[in-house]
């Protein structure tokens, strides 16, 4: 076949299913890059959805979805991963809606020539923002939002007294580490240590105590954290942007103190 020949059945092969679009897999099944915007506080995430289908012969076609959410880069370990076993879609709109009543976010949204975009939602929020999902290549971030911040991290703040019986030093540090975990809810367990400041920051003078429980809710990002020491406990908010603030109480004096700490 000569190159003009070949060029000509190219062309017509290209025509015929549609221009470019038709060297993009268009079938449901999938792996789908993901940003998910919280537009009220113009932060981002990134995510992946896996797409997955069955016929079972009678006509009916079952889209199944795997959500694995990101806190951080896609290089992070500290993610939520939601399961969504059948995905109903509308043949006519090619609207698709991913809930489970087991968990607290929910996606509806159109799949269309290898995309798979719309609104996404939580209970503790109603809609979070929009999302875009492709097949292609990971869709653009929105302009002015940044990156939501992992809770893994070393946070520097401050501790004010507000108990006339506390003197506690407000000089602290605190450390939290997550790591996967499928025998607990929502996946990831939270670890870590406080650090108490007697001189400056940086100094030998400190007191260190490891954290016996941490509580965290990536849903509304409220925090309890109690020390395995000194009965010392924080409940608070880590925000998207790594700044950690609530109040601190101890065992037998109730609340000692306010505390806020920015993640470095």
């Amino acid at each position: 076949m000569t190159f003009t020949k070949r060029l000509i059945l190219t062309s017509l092969v290209w025509l015929s299913f549609g221009g470019p679009l038709a060297l993009a897999d268009s079938s449901i099944q999938g792996t789908y890059q993901a940003v998910l915007d919280h537009d009220a506080k113009a932060y981002y995430q990134f995510a992946i959805v896996t797409l997955r289908t069955v016929n079972s012969g009678n006509g009916n076609l079952k889209i199944s979805a795997n959500v694995r959410i990101y806190f951080g880069d896609l290089n992070s370990n500290e993610f939520l991963s939601y399961e969504y076993p059948d995905c109903p879609m509308n043949i006519l709109t090619r609207q698709i809606s991913l809930k489970n009543d087991n968990f607290d976010v929910s996606f509806i949204g159109y799949l269309k020539e290898g995309e798979l975009s719309g609104d996404w939602y939580s209970p503790a929020v109603g809609r979070v923002g929009k999302f875009t999902a492709s097949k292609i290549a990971m869709p653009p971030v929105p302009s002015g939002f940044e990156l939501v911040k992992s809770v893994t991290g070393h946070y520097i703040g401050k501790l004010t007294n507000t108990n006339p019986n506390s003197s506690l030093p407000e000089t602290v540090t605190i450390s939290l580490v997550t790591t996967q975990d499928s025998t607990i809810a929502g996946g990831i367990k939270v670890s870590g240590n406080m650090r108490f400041y007697l001189g400056e920051l940086g100094s030998t003078e400190y007191i260190e105590t490891p954290f016996q429980t941490v509580d965290f809710n990536f849903y509304n990002r409220y925090i309890t954290a109690k020390t395995e020491r000194y009965g010392i406990a924080i409940k608070g908010n880590l925000e998207l942007n790594g700044v950690l603030s609530g109040n601190v109480f101890a065992d037998g004096l109730g609340m000692v103190g306010t505390i806020e700490a920015r993640g470095q």
